[in-house]
């Protein structure tokens, strides 16, 4: 794919994000804005995450969500609600996230945590987590009985997945010995929020058990892909590299070039000398990106995007089908 048709692929499916995913966001925008209590330090920080950090990024999650129900045939009214339910959950978790790898600007702004501190932060993500399972509550009340015990038991379960990953990958932070493999697996578990929406989606939509199936493949192969994709970006980012090397665990694509030893002992001494600074950074980037291990990780996710695109042709050929295979053939530009 040449540099023209990846642009163009890129700002496709940006437009798809936003038409399918933004009103989600948008509601619940008004749900946390418009709540009676508004006083104190921590309504200002959840009120803070409402009019800055919801406007950051693209409503990935919440597309997901009203793509699978359309793609098997659904209506998505119902779905923007859940959407924007599992927006505020979802929000609850990176808030969290970031208290833990002491994250304090993405996108060029301060995090919740970086504006409000750990504390502060931490029980902003604990009024989101409310704020949405009450939110979610209302939703699911009109659902069918069955639906709605298959939606709240795939939330519940992908909590505890996301829980699972945070711990094991807190054991990786600033290890230059971390195996590839083993952060790989943490980024599965981590697939598992995608997968859940495109479950849900495909749920709402009245799908039979095979197309909730196939539709929760997808969203577990688009977030593989779709977090591989960012741990890629990330070594583009100097103040994000720079914060992976001092709190986080390396980008993936770092760990499999680091297995060269001759990297290895250039990055180590980069990294152990002093902070590295914007030139050291871009020599580590460059060592990484040009690394055999990391072209092999490449050929791999290529052959699970393929693979996956195969597995999504057998659910349809709709325009939403296409759209999603779209969203998955996005994640190998930009690497």
């Amino acid at each position: 794919m040449n540099m023209n048709s990846e642009s163009e692929l890129i700002e496709t499916v940006k437009r798809i994000i936003e038409k399918r995913g933004r009103a989600s966001v948008e509601k619940a925008r008004e749900e946390i804005l418009d709540s009676p209590y508004d006083g104190g330090i921590v309504s200002s920080a959840v009120k803070y995450f409402a009019k800055v950090t919801l406007r950051q990024g693209l409503p990935v999650f919440p597309a997901l969500i009203s793509l699978s129900c359309e793609a098997v045939g659904g209506k998505t009214e119902k779905a923007t609600s859940i959407g924007a339910a599992l927006t505020l959950i979802a929000g609850a978790a990176d808030i969290h996230d970031d208290i833990i790898d002491q994250s304090q600007v993405k996108y060029s702004k301060k995090t919740v945590f970086g504006k409000f501190g750990g504390n502060v932060a931490l029980l902003a993500g604990d009024a989101l987590l409310i704020e949405g399972s009450m939110l979610l509550h209302r939703e699911c009340e009109s659902l069918p009985e069955e639906q709605r015990k298959e939606i709240v038991g795939l939330i519940s379960e992908a909590l505890f997945e996301i829980s699972d990953a945070e711990v094991k990958e807190s054991r990786l932070m600033k290890n230059l010995d971390a195996i590839p493999q083993e952060y790989f697996e943490i980024i599965k578990l981590k697939a598992v929020v995608p997968e859940v929406h495109c479950k849900i989606g495909a749920i709402l939509g009245n799908a039979d058990r095979a197309g909730v199936e196939a539709l929760g493949n997808y969203g577990r192969t688009f977030g593989v892909a779709s977090l591989v994709r960012d741990e890629f970006i990330d070594l583009h980012e100097y103040s994000e590299l720079q914060n992976r090397i001092k709190n986080e665990c390396l980008p993936l694509p770092m760990l499999h070039a680091l297995q060269n030893l001759v990297i290895k002992n250039e990055v180590k001494a980069y990294i152990e000398s002093s902070n590295p600074t914007r030139k050291e950074l871009n020599r580590i980037m460059k060592l990484v990106l040009g690394s055999e291990q990391v072209r092999l990780l490449r050929r791999d996710l290529d052959l699970t995007v393929s693979d996956g695109i195969e597995r999504l042709a057998a659910v349809g050929n709709n325009t939403s089908i296409k759209e999603l295979e779209s969203l998955l053939r996005v994640t190998t530009t930009i690497m």
